[in-house]
């Protein structure tokens, strides 16, 4: 299939064609009428007649431009669907990869805070009460509640 260029180029090339035809016609007329003796070029060609062949040239030059425009248009405006189709494709791609790298981040994250939750609760599972006040009092945090309370306080605290 030719593309749009090459039939723009080519209804070019009719258009030249036709006109070096036009020209040769009606410079073989000239020579003719001068080659007679007392002939005018009007009198072998006639003004009107070639008028109208001028005209009708440029007529359907335009008339072959006009549809090599509106190919153009056409194919334009597919092309540019079809870019904005693929834009469109590559950004939901691009979403989509990039919550599931978030739904990842997120997932180690806690991963990780659960490991440092996990270690912290074995660092303070053997302390007494009294020691973990210690530890709490040095951090100015309160030494009051049970066990439990003040490990899970020495916890949250680690995790800051």
């Amino acid at each position: 299939m030719a593309t749009l260029q090459d039939q723009y180029i080519s209804a070019v090339r009719q258009s030249q064609d036709t006109w070096v035809g036009v020209v040769d016609t009606f410079t073989e007329g000239l020579q003719k009428s001068f080659a007679l003796p007392g002939a005018t070029p009007f009198d072998v060609v006639d003004p009107s007649a070639a008028i109208d062949q001028v005209f009708d040239f440029w007529g359907k030059t335009l008339e072959v431009q006009r549809d090599v425009s509106k190919q153009f248009a056409g194919l334009t405006l597919a092309v540019a669907e079809k870019a904005r189709t693929q834009a469109e494709s590559v950004g939901a791609a691009v979403r989509e990869q990039a919550e599931s790298a978030v739904r990842a981040v997120r997932e180690q994250a806690e991963s990780a805070q659960e490991i440092v939750r996990e270690q912290a609760a074995h660092k303070y599972a053997d302390l007494t009460k009294a020691e973990l006040q210690d530890e709490l009092a040095r951090r100015d945090l309160p030494k009051t509640g049970n066990v439990d309370e003040l490990r899970e306080r020495l916890i949250a605290d680690d995790q800051k």
